[in-house]
């Protein structure tokens, strides 16, 4: 008998989803992306997520197998440890507000004809940070692995960051900010997540004359890479920012190594030597994955052995 995990990376546009094995790792023809429909009523939200969890469960081919575990990589404000969303005043997931979301998903799953039978004794539902299990992933399995301290960073809607050290996240210490997050620290005129996020690199092309209704970011990028001078300037303010935002935390916790992780990592080869730049008294090394969402189900499912492992 195989055991399985479904693992969740949950974002307010798309959700991205994959089964792992019982190694660890994912299995083929599994990753997929759905809507994330987070504007959507609670049972509509609710109802999608069971939805996805069946057809995931239908991809598993081996005919004897077991689901351990399903693990959701949520933004935040969340309870993760009881499962319950904190999100409001976001314009995503909003009916989601309050909801015990692990309560809610059990009692679906419970009474699904294709769930039955399917769970192990050890069966849990786990929710936590999606920063946090990139970091975890990226350390079992990714660039953060090679160093015993780190400071994982998503960009996107914001600032996602994690601090590990010998592959243990590091949230409650003097050097480093409460819960290992510095999207809400203070940063030039407001705080972190307004500059270092998909809406501050927006204001940056603004600023640079671009019309951001008709121009993205991936327009951009490849305009910067066929040599357009305004939008690799764009790249470039971008990286400085990002070293400066990093700097205090740099300073303080004294990583070996930055991961970033998230879209604006594609275009690393546009910004990183700014950043380094902003970074170049601190012997630290910095490192991209394109791989975000992979290296988040990974911790998910590392996540899932952890709390096994305290549970004995």
């Amino acid at each position: 008998m195989k055991k399985y995990t479904i693992a969740f990376d949950v974002g307010g546009t798309f959700i991205k989803t994959a089964v792992l094995d019982e190694s660890g790792r994912l299995l083929p023809d599994t990753y997929r992306i759905y809507p994330s429909k987070s504007k959507e009523t609670k049972e509509v939200i609710l109802g999608h997520f069971a939805e996805m969890i069946r057809e995931q469960t239908h991809r598993i081919t081996d005919p004897h197998f077991r689901i351990d575990g399903i693990g959701f990589a949520f933004p935040g404000p969340f309870d993760y440890e009881r499962g319950i969303c904190r999100i409001r005043g976001v314009d995503k997931f909003e009916s989601l507000y309050g909801v015990n979301l692990r309560k809610e998903l059990t009692g679906r799953l419970r009474n699904a004809s294709f769930f039955r039978n399917k769970p192990t004794p050890e069966f849990r539902i786990v929710f936590e940070n999606d920063t946090r299990l990139f970091a975890l992933g990226e350390y079992a399995a990714g660039k953060a692995g090679r160093y015993r301290k780190s400071i994982c960073v998503t960009i996107g809607t914001g600032a996602g960051s994690a601090f590990l050290e010998n592959g243990q996240l590091v949230k409650d210490r003097p050097d480093v900010p409460p819960d290992g997050w510095i999207y809400n620290q203070p940063y030039r005129d407001s705080i972190v997540d307004d500059h270092i996020s998909n809406r501050g690199f927006l204001r940056l092309m603004r600023d640079a004359g671009y019309d951001t209704a008709k121009m993205d970011m991936k327009r951009l990028a490849e305009l910067a890479m066929a040599g357009d001078p305004a939008a690799a300037g764009v790249f470039r303010r971008f990286g400085g920012m990002i070293g400066e935002a990093l700097a205090p935390f740099v300073r303080s916790f004294r990583p070996e190594a930055v991961v970033i992780g998230g879209q604006i990592a594609k275009s690393g080869h546009l910004f990183l030597d700014a950043t380094r730049e902003k970074l170049q008294d601190f012997p630290v090394a910095l490192e991209v994955t394109d791989e975000t969402s992979v290296s988040t189900f990974v911790g998910v499912f590392r996540l899932l052995e952890q709390q096994k492992k305290i549970a004995k």
